[in-house]
């Protein structure tokens, strides 16, 4: 940052006063006009209003009481996207033109359904959604997903309740009620599977003792260094300088110029490769990828494609010149994508195809993934849809990829299961699908959204220090026996566990030697600053 930039710190910049949503922990009063539902995430109610008659808002209709069954008043998720409802009564119109998440009439050539699922259930390909339906759509499988198995204008719902291909609604109708811990996540439970991912995570990163075996699971936990068991290594990028300088919250830039700052530094923004962003979103990243390539020595005798994948097709997308270049070179070419990462088989886009105009021989350009952030199963199914690609004959020049939200993992997804075993009760023949362990998984990536989470607020009478250190003043209060301290540092271990099994796979499988885990942010800057980069050139990092 220049010296010229007065701008306050983050953390000196006053709080956004909500005293004014306070009133939203309390329920509806008769006669208030607003939604009564409860959003568990944010411990509060929704604001919105409704209409007259109504208990809820247009989005939450979808949870109304059992007697508005009327199709005329009526919501329902969409099929495509439950993220948001529709009028039963227009849902057939809403499928076949209007949804942004509808599938094309022609299914590309580069989608393959769970081509990139690392473990699939047993019995997954013969049986139906009736018998395994639950188990599919809590693995976020192909075979759950409407956008696969509904052709576009289908009308999937039979009646308000009830649909064709994805059983009863009647799970999507229920009460307000308060957050509750994870069925049969009680203290035992935490303790017994938290005691042996410690135990890995701190040999792992050379920071076990010699007593480790013997030593009480708290005395392990004081042993866990947030931010201080791999390098920290921010670095910066003169393509988002401007950038910088214009945001009044720069967090989001402060990371972007890390991560290209970080293909720049490995000799990986070159026009040689083609580039991927995976979960690419409004393609931000991506428009200031271009910008640094631009602002590089000129390689007219070849091309760079930018591929951004997607899954939603986001509003407000950016474009080349919201980066203020003057203007964009020929040879660069962008081409948005809308798939699942889950579904993607690189090596059927014809960007990254070419041609040998000599023998006519078909090639796989080399490619150059990353990604600011990749969201849990993402980053797993990214890696494997890399590995796929260097299977077809293909190479992965290089990867940078900002990881988070380990707590939307999933078990059939996790790219190293025998890494997984190393640490659980209930261990995974190799290629083998088991309950138990999917079961101890779930609760490993519960107890990983610990490393994030906010101390709840004290009581009005509790004591002033414990307040300000953010603990508990009695630990039991949560169900697991930790105080806030133990459980950030618990799942800190948790998350870190599972990014070391990750980085293991990426150097035995993708060839990358040099990979490594490094915090290319600040813990101010964002609380998910790690990073997972590798590099299979012969350039490496300092």
């Amino acid at each position: 940052m220049s010296g010229g930039d007065n701008r306050e710190p983050l953390n000196k910049r006053p709080r956004t006063n909500r005293s004014k949503s306070n009133h939203l922990v309390q329920a509806p009063v008769d006669g208030e006009n607003r939604c009564h539902f409860f959003v568990a995430a944010k411990g509060r109610y929704c604001p919105l209003t409704i209409k007259a008659g109504n208990k809820y808002c247009g989005e939450h209709m979808v949870v109304c009481d059992s007697s508005s069954t009327e199709p005329a008043t009526r919501r329902v998720p969409c099929p495509y996207d439950p993220s948001h409802s529709v009028d039963f009564i227009k849902l057939k119109r809403h499928m076949e033109a209007l949804c942004n998440s509808r599938p094309p009439a022609i299914r590309p050539a580069f989608t393959d359904p769970d081509c990139n699922v690392t473990l699939l259930p047993p019995g997954y390909a013969e049986r139906s959604f009736d018998d395994c339906g639950q188990l599919w759509s809590g693995e976020a499988l192909a075979k759950a997903d409407a956008r696969l198995m509904v052709q576009p204008g289908e009308h999937v719902y039979l009646s308000a309740t009830s649909s064709k291909v994805f059983g009863d609604l009647s799970s999507s109708l229920y009460e307000p009620q308060a957050r509750a811990k994870p069925e049969s996540l009680d203290e035992a439970t935490a303790r017994r599977l938290l005691r042996p991912v410690v135990t890995a995570y701190l040999q792992a990163t050379l920071q076990a003792p010699e007593n480790i075996e013997s030593a009480a699971l708290e005395d392990l936990l004081e042993l866990v260094r947030p931010s201080g068991d791999f390098a920290v290594d921010v670095c910066t990028h003169s393509a988002l300088e401007k950038r910088l300088h214009v945001k009044t919250n720069p967090k989001h830039v402060l990371q972007q110029a890390s991560l290209i700052g970080h293909l720049d530094r490995r000799g990986l923004l070159d026009k040689q490769y083609a580039f991927v962003e995976f979960g690419a979103g409004k393609g931000e990243l991506s428009v200031y990828v271009h910008a640094a390539l631009n602002s590089g020595p000129e390689n007219s005798d070849s091309s760079s494609s930018i591929i951004l994948v997607d899954r939603k097709n986001f509003r407000q997308k950016y474009s080349v010149g919201d980066q203020n270049s003057e203007a964009e070179p020929l040879h660069h070419r962008f081409e948005r994508i809308y798939i699942d990462i889950r579904d993607l088989d690189l090596s059927k886009i014809r960007e990254l195809q070419t041609v040998d105009p000599a023998t006519g021989a078909a090639h796989l350009r080399p490619i150059v993934a990353y990604s600011k952030h990749l969201c849990g199963a993402a980053t797993d199914l990214t890696i494997k849809c890399l590995e796929r690609y260097q299977q077809a004959g293909g190479s992965v020049a290089g990867v940078a990829i900002a990881l988070c939200c380990h707590q939307v993992c999933k078990y059939s997804m996790y790219i190293d299961h025998a890494h997984l075993s190393t640490a659980t009760t209930h261990g995974s023949k190799a290629g083998e699908w088991c309950d138990s362990q999917r079961a101890e998984f779930q609760h490993l990536t519960t107890m990983s959204s610990w490393a994030i989470n906010t101390p709840a607020p004290s009581q009005p009478n509790g004591d002033q220090q414990q307040q300000q250190d953010g603990q508990e003043a009695d630990p039991a209060a949560h169900y697991s026996g930790l105080s806030f301290d133990q459980r950030m540092r618990a799942g800190h271990a948790v998350k870190r566990f599972l990014d070391i099994g990750r980085l293991e796979f990426v150097r035995q499988k993708l060839g990358m030697k040099d990979a490594g885990l490094v915090y290319y942010t600040t813990r101010a800057t964002s609380p998910e600053n790690l990073a997972l980069l590798g590099t299979t050139t012969t350039t490496t990092a300092p």
